[in-house]
């Protein structure tokens, strides 16, 4: 019998200033031990772009490029990730991105799975991009027994900036732990209601949103359809104030407990989040599946949600709720079924939302972010 155990430590808090010539040297016994995977997450600020290639961090005993590898393309301050295969010491992405901005903090993550044959890269918590072995079975990832530097390596020079919570696993990280870092719990800060926040589908990255569109509901229907839009912060409409249930008073500023039941109010039209049975057709125009929209007028029960963190392993968590959390929503009134979006695209290109399932799926996580 097999176990792997997952081991992370921060090599660095921090923040630190370096420059080209500095360095920061991490043995092999200083490190987590590694199988075939491995992740490094930092905080970087470049002051300048420096005299030539940049080094952020190298393992290795040699000057040949080793795993893992992270460095920046001369003049351009892209992302040059690397790392050493058993048919070429230097693989990986030539240059990724636009190329960071001076004096900007930035969050990045590297990770390597021999088993996943991939490397990928994340900044500021995104996916960013990623390199995939082609000859999956004969080709391999090697690591190496050498130490980790930060900064400057052998002849290559470092950085001239500042680095922070500097952290090392001993496994891939998932997305969702990718979004754990980035939302570490220095930055993490609790909803209370009356908050301003935005809600993020983890799988897709778009936010919820409306798009002026009614449901047929009938003559006098005023519901409006639901939908996920956009891949950044529309502040007028993908905003939503956090509210009490139905019928409660809630004063502003008490933090949101998990478990609880609460409302969501649209920013830029006072309308509530709000979903209802599929008696008489009413569901969404593609799947067929439970209808969510924004309502006007006062909340009612169809208004209210159950908000948990998500948790495939346990349905009750404890504890406030937290900016950068990956949560679920139950709709109270039809049996707790989850918030739910997917890569089914209306007529406009919108992502359809609905009500489906048990809460399990990938397709009901949502990540919460503060605006406010």
């Amino acid at each position: 019998m097999k176990f792997a155990v997952k081991e992370w430590a921060e090599l660095i808090s921090g923040p630190i200033s370096m420059k080209e010539q500095d360095q920061r040297v991490f043995k092999q016994t200083d490190l987590p031990v590694v199988n075939d995977k491995l992740s490094i997450t930092l905080r970087l600020k470049m002051h300048d772009h420096g005299s030539g290639w940049i080094t952020i961090f190298h393992k290795g005993t040699e000057q040949v490029v080793g795993t893992p590898s992270l460095w920046l393309v001369k003049d351009k301050l892209t992302l040059h990730p690397r790392f050493s295969g058993d048919w070429n010491y230097n693989v990986g992405i030539s240059s990724l991105g636009d190329g960071l901005t001076l004096n900007q903090w930035y969050h990045i993550t590297y990770t390597i799975s021999d088993p996943e044959k991939r490397l990928d890269i994340y900044i500021d918590g995104e996916w960013e991009g990623y390199f995939c072995i082609q000859n999956v079975k004969t080709q391999k990832v090697v690591f190496n027994d050498g130490p980790l530097h930060i900064g400057r390596s052998f002849n290559w020079k470092g950085f001239n900036g500042e680095i922070s919570h500097v952290r090392y696993f001993n496994w891939r990280l998932s997305p969702e732990e990718v979004i754990e870092d980035f939302f570490n719990e220095s930055q993490k800060k609790p909803i209370v209601f009356g908050s301003k926040i935005a809600l993020v589908h983890v799988s897709t990255g778009k936010y919820l949103s409306t798009n002026g569109v009614k449901y047929d509901l009938g003559s006098q229907n005023k519901q409006y359809m639901v939908i996920c839009s956009d891949e950044k912060t529309n502040l007028e409409n993908e905003v939503w104030t956090i509210i009490g249930a139905s019928g409660k008073s809630i004063n502003e500023g008490i933090p949101v407990s998990l478990n609880s039941i609460v409302g969501f109010k649209h920013k830029a039209t006072e309308c509530n989040l709000h979903s209802h049975d599929t008696n008489q057709g009413k569901f969404t125009p593609i799947s067929k599946q439970q209808q969510v929209t924004i309502c006007p007028g006062g909340g009612n029960i169809d208004d209210e949600w159950l908000i948990r963190r998500y948790n495939p392993i346990t349905s009750y968590d404890t504890g406030q709720l937290m900016n950068g959390d990956i949560i679920g929503l139950f709709h109270i009134r039809t049996n707790k079924s989850a918030l739910y979006s997917h890569m089914v695209l209306l007529g406009d290109g919108s992502q359809e939302v609905s009500c489906y399932g048990n809460g399990s799926e990938s397709n009901n996580k949502w990540r919460i972010e503060l605006i406010n």
